[in-house]
Parts: structure tokens; sequence; C-alpha cells
């Protein structure tokens, strides 16, 4: 289930509860999919307080199970999951600017790559913009984390929790209307890391927890709007993060968690029950944010959060329209305590949070106002994606679905980037909406192209470089284009936004979707690298690309060329092109001719597409998202979610000093997300992939081996059904190389002998740890090739993950590597005899 669970009635209610508290949450995590869910459930359901989910990294370097999507699309995809988990749980999502760079042992290795330093900032960054009450971390700083992120966030998150209050921390913050904000107490889960397929339990009751210091939750607890207990929505909020395998099933009963409490700067009880013990949740708990517990904001604060509790006590589903006088009443009093704190005396720094603070908890009761008058603001457009220079149609509306509301008058005004240009077209005011407008909007020629906001500009290794607006943090950029609407209801104002959205229907379902610039040529190469054996001979490559017209209407003209490395010939040395309208194509072809000895190493070419004057050098990786249930991974027409990832239009031509075995036959069983089909493919192998409805009848004999891809047999179940097919060929002579799975692979008895995991599995994580060749005589690391060594430079993230742990004596061991600190691992590769043929396990990571 991957929608809401809740009616908005339900939401609603959600809502005018968390009106009157202050008592804010921040969850400090390390991946998208670290949180005690349980908890986020509890605090936002039942008790109406805001929780945010704090990620260092977006967990692109973790593994997918459902998709083809690795890296920073991986990265998308899981915040994706992330936004789908918190609309189910009630949090919401935040993010730090780390790169995920793989699985890693101890937080030493994560604090070394990210900077000590720069995450304690990211940690106050993150207080001071959520201001806190609570600030609870998911990991402890030990090695009952495990994965190394886990520990390196769990060491600083103390001292980032003391150095969020303290102004002289950090002062560049202030740029970013970042000031300091004292959090009054830290907890940390004692939940510990566990992966999918292991063998824990969750939510009992534990002994040794049941002490002074820990406080203990029950998730279990029935809510009575949702119609579930709050861990059954919890669960199902978390089976969101699908890449990752993860699912629960929703059940009822007791669940527990349990948090020690760290540092407390509230006042103190004998043995806390709560997590708030000593705290007010509500509104009138930011007096002590001043430090003098201020009467002023006190008589304010009262009265607003009284209001706020009479819109709760007043509210009805079938009559919601009676909830909106104290709203209205408690809106004004925010705004008369918001512009009375800037004359009050005393600490400059505090007004600004508290002002900072107010302005959240004012656009919170606009919103549930409206919400209860029945008001409803759109924006549509007629094109998701422009190009530059691009005009197109722009609708505003405000629908009325209560018609006792008395609007006296609405003002819209369109939101535009710089330089865009727009024209108001019509005005009117109908019996079924209130007031709507519309407008020619015409995008300027230099018109930026869409990208996620922390992928714009080149990462170092470890970091993504944020740009300086607001965005930071956030899932997404803001909008591209929104309507502000400002409504007014005799001497009460109410201010409105919703972005710019196409809204259509399509097989399947319906979709909305946000707007982005696109160029208005797209280059789509055949290959972003081909690998070529180094010879003294001259070689000649075919490049391929396809290019797309994405401009309405006229269509589009361009000349095409392509940047090469000196001493090499491209013939034509340009294209003239003139492309209709969207949709139309054409496939450019150039030869390129490479000089004789070139030396084995990577040589970049990069196409380039002038159009209206302005070079496009940039290929868009689109990254989709499917409506649920449909049975196939989805495109343009039927994503429900999209978004595109800029890169280098290039083409990288790899020399590399390698032989292959003439006139063999291979077959592969494509795994979850790969591509070594695509790389192998450009050196003529004889590859075929086996389909799904193939591999039940399909005559193994005619290939000479069968590769299976990663975590193949996870994310494949005919492979599982036909698992002994597999052994069959092996045992009456075939080559079966199989890649690796992860732990349900040593319980369907897929190999040829016993073999068993440890928990948690296997795995070296340096990607420049030294590797030993244990049997260098061994044909596997001879012919064709010779291996040595020097073959393990430049590997990507991690050397290799789910090494046999333990194994049967009739499989040999052919690498060893391990992490700084540790003993060998030797379960990486193994080789078998198993009947006439061979059987070879290859943990490390080659498809990377």
């Amino acid at each position: 289930m991957s929608i809401s669970l809740h009616q908005p009635h339900a939401n609603l209610i959600y809502q005018l509860r968390g009106l009157p508290m202050g008592g804010a949450v921040l969850h400090l995590c390390s991946h998208p999919d670290d949180e005690d869910v349980g908890m986020v459930a509890y605090l936002a359901r039942k008790l109406g307080v805001r929780v945010v989910c704090w990620s260092a990294t977006r967990g692109e370097g973790g593994q997918t199970r459902i998709g083809p999507y690795q890296g920073e699309a991986l990265g998308i995809y899981r915040t994706w999951e992330s936004q789908a988990a918190r609309e189910i749980d009630g949090g919401e999502a935040l993010f730090g600017p780390f790169v995920d760079f793989g699985f890693s042992k101890n937080g030493a290795e994560a604090l070394d790559k990210w900077g000590r330093e720069r995450l304690v900032r990211e940690i106050v960054r993150a207080i001071r913009f959520v201001q806190p009450q609570i600030v609870i971390g998911r990991w402890s700083g030990t090695e009952h984390d495990g994965h190394g992120h886990h520990q390196a966030v769990g060491l600083v998150t103390p001292e980032a929790f003391a150095a969020a209050g303290d102004p002289h921390k950090y002062p560049e913050l202030r740029e970013h209307g970042l000031v300091a904000w004292q959090p009054r107490k830290l907890y940390l889960s004692t939940m510990g890391d566990w992966q999918p397929g292991e063998d824990v339990e969750f939510g009992k009751i534990i002994p040794a927890f049941e002490r002074a210091g820990v406080v203990r939750l029950n998730t279990g607890e029935f809510d009575p709007i949702a119609g579930r207990t709050y861990q059954e929505q919890a669960w199902i909020a978390f089976n969101s993060h699908r890449s990752q395998a993860m699912g629960f099933s929703p059940e009822m009963g007791d669940f527990y968690y349990y948090y020690t409490l760290h540092t407390n700067l509230a006042s103190r009880s004998e043995r806390e029950t709560d997590l708030y013990d000593g705290l007010d949740t509500t509104l009138t708990g930011l007096t002590e944010y001043p430090g003098d517990g201020s009467d002023f904001l006190n008589h304010y604060l009262s009265q607003i959060k009284a209001k706020a509790a009479a819109a709760l006590a007043s509210y009805r589903p079938d009559a919601p329209t009676e909830a909106v006088t104290p709203l209205l009443e408690g809106l004004t009093l925010l705004r008369e305590c918001q512009a009375a704190l800037a004359d009050r005396p005393g600490d400059n720094e505090a007004r600004q949070a508290l002002h900072h603070y107010l302005s959240r908890k004012i656009v919170a009761f606009e919103t549930a106002a409206a919400q209860c008058l029945g008001l409803r603001l759109e924006c549509l457009t007629d094109d998701a994606h422009i190009t530059p220079g691009q005009p197109f149609h722009l609708s505003a509306r405000l629908w009325g679905h209560d018609h006792t509301a008395v609007v006296d008058r609405v003002d819209f005004s369109p939101c535009l980037p710089e330089g865009w240009r727009i024209q108001k077209t019509a005005s009117s005011h109908s019996d079924q909406a209130y007031f709507q407008a519309k407008y020619q909007v015409t995008a300027a020629e230099t018109a930026q192209l869409v990208c996620p906001y922390w992928l714009r500009e080149a990462t170092d290794r470890y970091h993504y470089r944020w740009p300086t607006n607001g965005s930071a943090g956030g899932p997404f950029e803001p909008p591209l284009v929104e309507m502000a609407c400002q409504v007014t209801l005799g001497r009460h104002r109410l201010h409105l936004r919703q972005p710019a959205l196409l809204r259509e229907g399509f097989a399947g379902g319906f979709r909305e979707l946000p707007m982005a610039v696109i160029p208005p040529l797209s280059l789509h190469p055949e290959s972003r690298r081909l690998m070529l054996q180094a010879t003294d001979a001259v070689q000649r490559v075919t490049l391929k690309l396809v290019v797309r017209s994405n401009t309405e209407n006229t269509g589009a003209t361009g000349v095409l060329r392509v940047n090469h490395p000196a001493g090499w010939r491209v013939e034509p040395q340009q294209i003239d092109l003139s492309m209709g309208p969207v949709g139309d194509a054409r496939t450019a072809q150039f030869e390129v001719t490479i000089p004789p000895g070139v030396r084995p190493g990577q040589y970049p070419l990069r196409y380039i597409v002038n159009s209206g004057g302005r070079d496009y050098d940039v290929v868009l990786e689109p990254v989709r998202l499917g409506a649920p249930g449909l049975p196939y991974l989805p495109d343009g027409a039927t994503c429900i979610k999209e978004a595109f990832i800029t890169k280098p239009a290039e083409v990288t031509i790899q020399i590399i000093d390698i032989k292959f075995m003439p006139d063999l036959k291979y077959a592969y069983i494509v795994g979850a997300g790969n591509k070594v089909m695509p790389a192998l493919s450009h050196f003529n192998l004889n590859f075929h992939p086996i389909t799904d409805e193939e591999l039940a009848f399909i005559d193994l004999s005619q290939f000479d081996a069968v590769v299976v891809g990663p975590n193949a047999y996870l994310v494949r179940d005919n492979l599982r059904k036909n698992g002994a097919r597999l052994l069959t060929y092996v045992e009456q002579g075939g080559t079966l190389i199989v890649q690796y799975q992860a732990y349900g692979y040593q319980d369907g008895n897929f190999a040829p002998y016993p073999f068993h995991y440890h928990q948690p599995h296997d795995r070296v994580t340096y990607e420049d740890a030294p590797v030993s060749l244990l049997a260098p005589h061994h044909a596997l690391v001879n012919l064709p090739n010779k291996i040595t060594a020097d073959d393990f430079d430049d590997w990507v993230i991690e050397r290799g993950l789910y090494f046999f742990g333990e194994w049967d004596q009739r499989y040999e061991p052919i690498l060893a590597c391990h992490d700084p600190g540790e003993e060998a691992k030797l379960g990486g590769m193994l080789v078998a005899s198993y009947g006439r043929g061979t059987y070879v396990y290859a943990a490390y990571s080659f498809f990377r």
C-alpha cells in the first residue's frame, strides 16, 4: 500500500490537533530507511507534534531491489520513498548534503570522508531550522549501530545538540536565517542496526531497559481516527521504502520502543514515564526560549493555544466551518504577537528564532482555516516540460466548496523565476469557483535547465554542493512556478500557495507533474561509455545518438558537433538539424578515427548542440516513479513522479589491455539494477539475456557459461522456482557464475554445496583494500588474462558484499581482502567443481 491511509477530514483533525502544540521533535538518521517509524507515527498522530526525520544522506550508495536506478538516480527515488512514508506516518523529511559512499564498518571512516566538523555543522543547521524541543538520535555512536554511517551520526549528535544553542558556533548559518536554538532534551534510540532478512525481533519488553533514564513508548495503542494502531500505520509507512525490500505486515498489539536520556536541560524527574516529562509541549512552552519566561509571550501564546483548542473541540467533519472563527481569531493573535515581538527588548537572536517559529505556525493556522472554509487553490498549466523562451498558459482557481463562506476579495500573484514574462489574459468569478484568472507566461531565453538542487553543481566524492537559497535540506527545490493567493474575509486575511502542475489522466490513473525546463533539442547518446581493446592499429568507432525535439508548435533548428581529443578525427565535423514539434526525432551518426598506439585510458568526447544561439551540452537522465500496481517500469507517459539529472553529454571511450576467449556463448540472468550486459556488449561477445519466460524451458546446454546478476534470486521469482535447473546445468558440464546474493540465497539450495552467511554478512568497504591472490596458478586468474593486484585499482565504492562466511571444503577460495584492522575475508570469490561443471560465487562488486 503506497497511498495515504487517511481521508481528508482525518488529516484535518491531525492538523487541528497540532495547532496548539509547540514540542517539535527532530529525529537524526543516516539513511532514508533508518527511522524509528513507530515513534514518528505515535508522536505526530497521537500528540500532534511536528516530527522531522533528518537523514545525512539520500541512500544513493545502497542497493536497489526493484528497479534499474543506482547512485544519484537511486537517491532521488529514495527521496520519493521517504516523502511517501512521511505522508502516511505524519512526519516530515529533511536531508543532509553527504554522499552515501556505500557500506562503512566504523564511524571513523565515515567521519574521515565526510568531515567531523562538517557533519556537526549540518546537524546544527537542521536543529536551527526545525527548532525542536526534543532531539532523538537514531544512533548511539557505538558498534551496536552497525553501519559506519550510523556510528558517525551517533558520535557527533551530542556535540551538535550542545552547539546548536551557542550563538558563537557556526555564525555563517545566520546568513540563511538560522539562529541559535537550544533543544531541551536529547534521547538516543536503543533499537540498534538490522538488515532485511536477519533474524531479529522488534517491539518486545526488554527487562534491562526497565529502569530510570530510559523511556518506553507503546506504539501499539489504537488510533481511532485512522482505525489502526500507530505501529500499524508505521509499518505501512515503512513499506514505502520499496527499493530496500521493506515488507512488514501491520499487526495489532503492543509494540515497544526504548529511548535513553542522554541530556536533559528541563526540570528533572526521578524516573521519566514520557519523553516530554518536565516539558510544556504546547505553544506556551516557547516562553522558555527567550530565557526569561516572558509574560508578554505567555499572554499571547496562552490565548492562541486556547483558540486552537476551541477549533479542535468545535470541528465536525460534516460542518467544518464551525471551527473557522477560533482559527481566524488565533491567526490574528499570532500576527499581533509576531509584530509586537520585534519591538520587545532583550536578546535579538532569541527574537529572530521566535519570529521564525511563529511564521511556520501562522502558515499552519492559515492552511487549517482554508480547509475548514472549503477553500481550495489550484494552479494548472498546459505543459509540464517547457523550453527556454517558450510561451505557455497558466490558470489559477480558488474553489469554494462551502458556499456559506463569505470571501470579500481574492488577489492572485504568480511567482516566477527572474526574467520570465507574464500577461494576464482573463479573470472571472463564477458560481462554482470564487475567482479564477488566466495568464500567458513566457520562459526566459536563459532559463535554467531542470535538475535537483543538490546535483546542479559537480560534487566532490563525499559531499553535495548546496545552493545558497532556502531549498538546502528539503526533499526537492521549491516549485519552478507557483501561484500565491491572498483571500480577504472581513478583517481577516489568508495567504495560500500552490505549485503550477500539469494534471492529466493516463491508462492506470492520473498524475500531477510539476513544471520543468528542458532543452529545445535533447541529446540521447546510444552509449555513455565504449570499451575497446588496446591495439597498435587504427581503430574506427561509430557514435550514434538520437536528437529529439522538445519544442511545441514550430519545432527547432540546431547545429550538432563533437569535441574530441587532439589527434583524433570525427566526421562529419557538424550536422545541421531541422526538427519538427515535440516528438520529432532524428538519429545522428559520427565516425571517429582513433590513431594507432593510443595508450590504455579514458578519452571523453562531448556532444554539443547549438539552438537559438545557446549551446546545450547536457543529457537529461530521467528518473521516474510509476503508479502503484502497474506491471511495468514507467515511462514519460505513465509515471506519476519524474525528475531529471543533468549530466555532461559525453561518451567516454575506454581503451583496455584485455583478451577474450573466442567463439564462446554466454547467457546472462539480469539482477537488480546493474549494467554488466551493456558494458560487455562493446566487445562483441555472444551474450543472451535470459527472460523470465525462458528460465523454465530454455536449453542451457547451448551456453558455455551462465552469469547470474546481483540479487537476481531476490528480485526474480521465476529464477527461484527454476534454480534447480541451473545446478543441473552445472552438473552436466556448464559453468555458472553467481554474483552477490542477499541472505535468502543461503536458504534455497541454490548453490551446489552448503554455505552460510555471517550476520551481519562479511563485506569489505574500503575500495582500496589490498586484494591477495590465494590461488595464483588457478585458471580463473590466468586465462585468458593474467590477473594481478593492479587490476583492482580505481575500484568504485566497496570491494564487495555478501561474502560467504562459512562454506563446505569443496569450495576453493580464490581471492582475499579485508578492511583495516580485520582478518582476511576469503569468501568473496570461490570456485567449486560440481559434476562435470564449475560453480563460481563472485561477491566482489564487478557490477559497479
